[in-house]
């Protein structure tokens, strides 16, 4: 009998730095968690001016950001973002949401290079994330 292999590697994700940013903080720390595992470097923001204040000192290597947000929602924060500079331009975005997704949603268009549903499936969320991130 063979070895079975882990869910995902626990070194998947090592060397990359990705930026959370959820309001609902039991969702911020489920993603913490599993990115974590992969063995990402994991910084967590609570909304989006918190998550635009921390891009003006590091850069994470991937945004994964909640689309609805109170205040400013993932689309707002995406398109400050996006002007601050080619550097933080060139960050590439998950958007994560709790809503149905259809065809003709917006995240493209936003900037966003990927999209996910809640409840977001681990392995999907962690695969999204090493693509995007060494695609850099």
């Amino acid at each position: 009998m063979g070895r079975r292999e882990p869910v995902f590697p626990s070194d998947l994700l090592a060397g990359l730095h990705v930026l959370v940013v959820e309001d609902n903080s039991e969702a911020r720390d489920l993603f913490k968690t599993i990115l974590g595992y992969g063995g990402a470097l994991v910084t967590v923001a609570a909304d989006a001016k918190q998550a635009l204040a921390m891009c003006q000192h590091i850069l994470p290597d991937v945004l994964v950001a909640d689309i609805v947000m109170p205040d400013y929602d993932g689309f707002w924060l995406l398109e400050q973002l996006r002007a601050q500079g080619p550097r933080a331009a060139a960050i590439p975005a998950v958007a994560v949401t709790g809503r149905a997704v259809r065809p003709g949603d917006r995240f493209a268009q936003a900037g966003f290079a990927a999209h996910l549903q809640k409840p977001v499936d681990p392995w999907e969320l962690c695969r999204m994330v090493e693509h995007l991130g060494r695609k850099r």
